[in-house]
């Protein structure tokens, strides 16, 4: 009896840690440089791309260029852009500053206590999800590289034009590289 229950408890805890995560159709979070409620999905038809940033992270910093023009590419094609900022250890005033001199195209909301990055199991900066109803359809890395120059692979670009065109993904987790969300 011991032994089945060993292993049915195994086997739910190894489907909760492969299975994508589920979130609420409609969420919330406060813009870090404006203060107002950011409601995303804003509309019924757009797809949220949720990026977790730092304001710190060389990673983060070094994909900021490259989300600003897959914003310019893809936000008039229904997806709808957010920056998470998850990381505990970086001041309000800090991550403010930031934001604000990059010039992001896209509201930042804070998530305080990295709630959000848990419900996700967000990791690293940046980690991005494409999220449709209630389902991540992708989550992973911007791309290949801890540097965006260097990217050889464009995994969210890839994700996001297959969305575009009604294909399926070719892949739909890619690994995430840069600084750790420090909780």
């Amino acid at each position: 009896m011991k032994t089945i229950f060993a292993l049915s408890f195994g086997a739910l805890l190894a489907i909760s840690l492969v299975s994508p995560p589920c979130l609420a159709l409609v969420r919330t979070g406060k813009d870090l440089l404006t203060g107002r409620e950011v409601r995303f999905p804003s509309k019924v038809d757009r797809t949220p791309v949720l990026v977790f940033l730092s304001a710190r992270c060389p990673c983060s910093r070094s994909h900021e260029p490259e989300l600003k023009r897959l914003h310019a590419r893809f936000s008039a094609a229904g997806f709808e852009f957010i920056g998470v900022h998850s990381n505990q250890d970086e001041t309000l005033a800090e991550s403010k500053k930031h934001f604000k001199e990059v010039a992001l195209p896209f509201p930042v909301i804070e998530d305080r206590g990295a709630k959000l990055a848990d419900e996700l199991r967000a990791l690293k900066t940046p980690h991005a999800f494409v999220l449709k109803g209630s389902e991540v359809v992708f989550q992973g890395g911007v791309d290949d590289s801890a540097d965006g120059a260097r990217a050889k692979k464009h995994f969210l670009e890839d994700a996001l034009t297959l969305l575009q065109q009604g294909k399926p993904l070719e892949v739909s987790r890619a690994r995430a590289l840069g600084c750790a969300i420090q909780r």
